[in-house]
């Protein structure tokens, strides 16, 4: 089911209608009750759901602090320091989950922001969105160490302990976004909110019911960056084009051939 539009959007187009009938030299317009009062009902609709995004923002900076102030998480010392949450609008249709923060993000404290990041990003953007329209967080929210070296760029995915101990948090962070659809990139994802070990590639291209949510799977992007194959491009263009059509947004020619093999 598609979403209604922003009631922002006619207040917009309102103003800026009276600015043109202003410019042309009009100095009055008469506007009857009925339109009054439909202003008025949009007026409160936006209000609402200002109300409700606060909502959602004050219990998501609530399990922020619960996940930096966990005793089991400074326990583990098998994970780094620094906290990385999440990003993104928390009135979003779809959350992409990954798996932890990886040596930018811990600097920047903020999840994909690396070279996987910025493919993440230019994934959004080619189906039509920004970064600030979608919602994007971790499955594990520490980056976890590598023992016995300089870990400096080096990453290595979360264990089956480092997931289950994170996935409280995480399912208290699905149930408060309530997206429409999940996008779990990569293994790690896949086995925290699907409970399965399998392949990737066994697991994507459908629909995976989990409680009240829609999880799809797909490949996480640094596995892209290490592929650089264009069959591999394509498949997780396939999962996000099934992705749109899920969500009911309009999907171009243009968009419906990238990575097609000619």
């Amino acid at each position: 089911m598609s979403k209604p539009s922003h009631p922002s959007a006619p207040l917009r187009l309102l103003s800026n209608y009276l600015h043109n009938l202003a410019e042309s030299g009009t100095s009055n317009v008469v506007i009857t009750d009925k339109a009054l009062e439909k202003l008025r009902g949009l007026s409160g609709i936006a209000t609402g759901q200002i109300a409700h995004r606060k909502d959602k923002a004050t219990a998501l900076d609530a399990i922020r602090e619960q996940v930096k102030n966990s005793t089991k998480f400074r326990s583990m010392t098998t994970l780094g320091d620094t906290m990385v949450f999440a990003t993104g609008t928390p009135d979003s249709r779809i959350m992409f989950i990954g798996e932890a923060p990886g040596e930018e993000e811990e600097k920047q404290r903020q999840p994909f922001v690396g070279p996987a990041g910025k493919l993440l990003t230019k994934i959004i953007e080619t189906m039509g969105m920004s970064r600030q329209d979608v919602y994007i967080s971790n499955i594990v929210k520490f980056r976890p160490r590598i023992d016995g070296v300089n870990q400096g760029s080096q990453n290595r995915k979360p264990s089956n302990d480092e997931i289950d101990a994170s996935l409280p948090f995480i399912r208290d962070e699905i149930k408060i976004v309530n997206p429409e659809l999940i996008v779990a990139l990569g293994g790690s994802a896949m086995i925290g909110l699907l409970g399965i070990e399998s392949s990737v590639s066994s697991a994507r291209g459908r629909l995976h019911q989990v409680g009240d949510h829609q999880v799809m799977v797909t490949y996480h992007p640094s596995f892209l960056l290490r592929s650089g194959s264009n069959t591999d491009k394509r498949k997780l263009w396939e999962d996000m084009l099934m992705a749109m059509d899920y969500l009911k947004m309009p999907i171009s020619e243009k968009q419906k051939n990238y990575f097609r093999p000619q």
